[in-house]
C-alpha cells in the first residue's frame, strides 16, 4: 500500500484476514512517521456513538512528534448508519490534512458515492478456506 497513505477502502468480501494481514505490515513498516487506530463499524454504528468518538480522534494532536499521518481504519464499515457516512463525507472534505480513513468492507453497495468517490478502492485478496473432512467410512 503506498506513502503517504491515501483515504482507502479495502474491500475484502467474505473476510477481513487479508485486510488485517496488509494493516499489521503497514503499522509496522511506517510505525516511525505514523500513529494508528481501529474501530469497528459493527459496534459504533450510529451517529450518537461514531460522531463523538470521530471529532475526538480527528481533532487530537499526534502523541509523538514524529508523526506525520494519523490512520483509522474503520472495520466492517457497510454497517456505518447514513447519517454516520454523512458526517464522514463532510469531515474528509474539510479536515484530513493529516488524517486519514481507511475503511474495510465487505459489501461496497452499502457506502455512499461521496466516500467512495474521495478514497482509493483496493481490491483485497479473498481467499476461502476449504475445509477438510475425514474419511468415516472405517468406522462403519
Amino acid at each position: 500500500m503506498e506513502y503517504p497513505p491515501p483515504h482507502y477502502i479495502l474491500f475484502e468480501p467474505l473476510n477481513d484476514k487479508e485486510t488485517l494481514s496488509a494493516w499489521e505490515t503497514y503499522k509496522q513498516k511506517h510505525s516511525a512517521t505514523c500513529e494508528f487506530e481501529e474501530l469497528d463499524g459493527a459496534v459504533f454504528f450510529s451517529a450518537e456513538t461514531f460522531s463523538p468518538y470521530f471529532d475526538l480522534w480527528i481533532s487530537k494532536s499526534p502523541e509523538k512528534q514524529s508523526t506525520k499521518f494519523r490512520i483509522l481504519i474503520i472495520w466492517h464499515s457497510e454497517f456505518l448508519t447514513f447519517a454516520c457516512q454523512q458526517m464522514l463525507r463532510r469531515q474528509l472534505e474539510q479536515r484530513s490534512f493529516k488524517n486519514r480513513v481507511w475503511f474495510h468492507i465487505e459489501d461496497p453497495t452499502q457506502l455512499q458515492p461521496a466516500i467512495i468517490s474521495r478514497c482509493i478502492t483496493k481490491r483485497m485478496p479473498t481467499i476461502i478456506k476449504v475445509p477438510n473432512y475425514k474419511d468415516d467410512s472405517s468406522i462403519h
